[in-house]
């Protein structure tokens, strides 16, 4: 745990709630160890309320910070307010040889079960993956309509924000300045691959109506992109206006003593709660659909193209969704072997996002083996493709809505 330590003529702001104090009145005061409470005249001693195995003690006249009233603590310092949890510092009015006010604080480092370097290399391999199925998309004219350009964003949204983390995981950083863009480079990539799934969701939505031929133009694109980097970079723009701006307000605290949030709470207030909307907003959409399609007969034969859309979609959703879900999760706790998994695999979406949106979709690899590009496995190519029928080729346009139910 960092200590963000301030030395200066500075003074405690009172009003500590009992429960942040080391020793409760009968257990007596902290003693020269600092992790029991001594009772000098029974000669007792009893364990201070913190958990952790090293502590360090600081005094009050040489630190400034407050106790809210829900027990977290505030190091008071000159650009930001970082904030440490309850269970991990306590408050001591005196000690065994000392009358002198402390705070004591956990030392405690988490656990490393695998190296930061380990994710950014495997970050690197998702970054090559992403790239490659942007560059297939691009460079096949059919693949190119709306839901095409949007895919083509969001896997290079993705590449770019892993590229940035897994540069900031494998090499120390020595400006702060350069330290600072990286983070915000990596929040608002990373949060716009999210809002162009979200864009993806919006347009299957959409067509569930009345569905028509694919669209390539730009012209109904550049809402999506307006929405899917346009609130991105909002967001970005104000978290830098609240991280930057001078006061002692709680802060991000990118770029100030971390390239990264100060804590968990931070990147619960500014990311993971922008993530969980929009997972609970896709998850919402993907339901409403599926009941659609589930419960009502059409007539249209655009319904086999819309289901596999559909499911492709919801399988992009899941292999970059689900990671993030539990990221989320596990950090409400401590290090895990568990979670060090999950983490692997979330920074190895990019191999599976390509086997989704280019090795197991028909459309593409009919594309590819089209012009040649599959020559060297064309057998293969050609029994893969025989063994069934393409969902988004076997459509025929119809102006019929999907929601007028066929007469029975």
């Amino acid at each position: 745990m960092k200590l963000f330590l301030v030395f200066a003529i500075f003074t405690l702001v009172a009003g500590d709630p009992e429960g942040s104090f080391c020793c409760k009145p009968n257990q007596g005061v902290l003693d020269v160890d600092e992790h029991s409470c001594l009772d000098i005249k029974r000669n007792i001693t009893t364990p201070i309320k913190l958990e952790c195995e090293n502590v360090v003690s600081i005094s009050t006249s040489v630190l400034n910070f407050s106790v809210t009233d829900e027990g977290f603590l505030i190091i008071l310092m000159d650009d930001t307010e970082p904030q440490v949890d309850k269970d991990s510092f306590c408050v001591a009015n005196e000690t065994a040889n000392s009358s002198e006010r402390l705070l004591v604080l956990c030392a405690d480092q988490d656990e490393v079960i695998v190296d930061d370097k380990v994710l950014g290399y495997c970050m690197l391999v998702s970054v090559i993956f992403l790239i490659l199925t942007a560059v297939v998309y691009c460079l096949l004219p059919e693949m190119r309509d709306i839901q095409g350009k949007s895919i083509i964003n969001f896997c290079l949204s993705s590449a770019i924000g892993f590229g940035v983390l897994s540069f900031m995981k494998l090499f120390e950083y020595s400006d702060m300045n350069l330290c600072a863009a990286r983070g915000f480079l990596v929040y608002f990539f990373l949060i716009a691959s999210f809002f162009w799934t979200n864009a993806i969701s919006v347009q299957i939505l959409l067509n569930i109506r009345r569905p028509a031929t694919s669209d390539y133009g730009w012209k109904p694109f550049i809402w999506y992109a307006l929405y899917a980097w346009g609130i991105p970079v909002i967001l970005t723009v104000c978290m830098a206006i609240v991280n930057f701006h001078p006061g002692r307000h709680p802060k991000p605290g990118i770029g100030l003593n971390t390239c990264w949030f100060y804590t968990k709470k931070q990147q619960w207030q500014y990311m993971y709660s922008v993530m969980t909307i929009l997972i609970l907003t896709n998850i919402g959409i993907f339901l409403y659909i599926s009941i659609h399609l589930c419960c009502n007969s059409f007539a249209s034969s655009h319904i086999k193209a819309l289901k596999y859309k559909l499911l492709m979609t919801v399988r992009l959703f899941i292999v970059m969704g689900l990671p993030f879900v539990f990221e989320m999760i596990s950090s409400l706790f401590k290090p895990h072997i568990v979670w060090v998994v999950i983490d692997i695999f979330n920074t190895l979406q990019g191999p599976l996002i390509f086997l989704i949106l280019v090795v197991f979709r028909r459309k593409v690899i009919k594309a590819m083996h089209k012009r040649g590009w599959l020559d060297c496995m064309s057998n293969m190519v050609e029994r893969h493709l025989a063994i069934g029928n393409d969902e988004e080729d076997i459509v025929h346009h119809t102006d019929v809505a999907l929601d007028e139910r066929t007469a029975i």
